[in-house]
C-alpha cells in the first residue's frame, strides 16, 4: 500500500525539508549523522532498480536488509550488479530468515515470544549461514527483524551468535542487551498510516527533525511501497542532506 503521503505532496516540499533539518541542527549540537535502511531486499526488479540509482546519484550509502530465504546466487549477482559490488556504499546485512508471521494473536512478529527460543535461534543461523555462503565477505553481521521486533531470545541469541548490532524501530522493546547496539529508526518514509496527506507530511517533517536534533536519524525505507512522488520525496531528501555539510550519512559500520 502506498501512503497517503505520496498522493499530494506540496510545491514547496523542498523548503519544508530544509527547514527540518535545519531545526534539528539547531537544537541538537550542530551536526548528526543519518543513515538509510531499506527493508525487504533479496528480488531484484524496477523499483529496487530505482532506489539503488538514487543513492548512486548522490552517492549516499544505504544499509540493505536482505531476506535470506528470498535470495539466490542468480540474484546476488544481479543485485551486486546493479549496487557495483566491489563498492563501499552499501551494507548488506540480514533481515529475519522467511520474513514470515508465526504470531496467533497481536502484532506481527517472525522472531516473536510465541515461538520457542530454539527455533528463533535456529532461524538466525539458517539465515547467516546462507548469506555467509551467498555473499561472502560482503556480508555484515548485523540483524534488523521482520516488522522491526523480536523477542528477549532473539537479542539473547544474536549476541551468542556474534552479531554485530540489531536495528529496530526507536524505543523499541525489550531492551537490548548492552553488548548488542540497537541502530533503531527514527524516521520512517513508506509505511505511514496517516489518512491525510498534510499530517503525514507534517509528522514526517517533526520525525526528521527529531531524529537529527538526537544526534543520529535512522530512515527506514520501503522500496516496493514506492510510486514516483515517493521517488521524486527520496530525490529530494538526499539532495538536501547534501547541502548540509553539518550531516553525515553513514553506513551501520561507521555508527559501530
Amino acid at each position: 500500500m502506498i501512503s497517503a503521503l505520496y498522493t499530494d505532496l506540496p510545491d514547496n516540499t523542498g523548503q519544508l525539508l530544509q527547514g527540518a533539518l535545519e531545526k534539528g541542527l539547531t537544537n541538537g549540537n550542530g551536526e548528526a549523522n543519518i543513515f538509510f535502511r531499506a527493508d525487504d531486499i533479496g528480488v531484484p526488479g524496477k523499483q529496487f532498480s530505482q532506489l539503488v540509482d538514487l543513492f548512486k546519484k548522490h552517492k549516499s550509502p544505504l544499509c540493505l536488509a536482505v531476506v535470506p530465504s528470498w535470495l539466490t546466487p542468480t540474484r546476488f549477482a544481479t543485485l551486486q550488479a546493479l549496487t557495483e559490488s566491489n563498492s563501499s556504499q552499501w551494507c548488506w546485512h540480514q533481515h529475519g530468515w522467511l520474513h514470515r508471521n508465526h504470531e496467533l494473536e497481536g502484532k506481527k512478529q517472525e522472531f516473536g515470544p510465541g515461538r520457542p527460543a530454539t527455533e528463533q535461534i535456529q532461524d538466525l543461523e539458517n539465515g547467516r549461514n546462507r548469506l555467509n555462503t551467498l555473499m561472502g565477505d560482503a556480508f555484515t553481521h548485523i540483524f534488523t527483524p521482520p516488522w522491526n521486533r523480536c523477542s528477549i531470545d532473539t537479542l539473547h541469541g544474536l549476541q551468542d551468535l556474534e552479531f554485530k548490532a540489531v536495528s529496530r524501530s526507536i524505543n523499541a522493546k525489550p531492551q537490548s542487551p548492552s553488548r548488542l547496539p540497537d541502530l533503531q529508526i527514527n524516521i520512517d518514509l513508506h509505511t505511514r498510516k496517516e489518512i491525510a496527506p498534510s499530517i503525514s507530511l507534517n509528522n514526517l517533517l517533526l520525525e526528521i527533525e527529531e531524529g537529527i536534533s538526537a544526534g543520529t536519524g535512522g530512515v527506514m525505507i520501503h522500496h516496493q511501497r514506492m510510486n514516483t512522488p515517493a521517488f521524486d520525496f527520496l530525490d529530494l531528501l538526499l539532495k538536501t542532506i547534501s547541502s548540509f555539510p553539518a550531516i553525515h550519512p553513514v553506513l551501520f559500520q561507521e555508527i559501530l
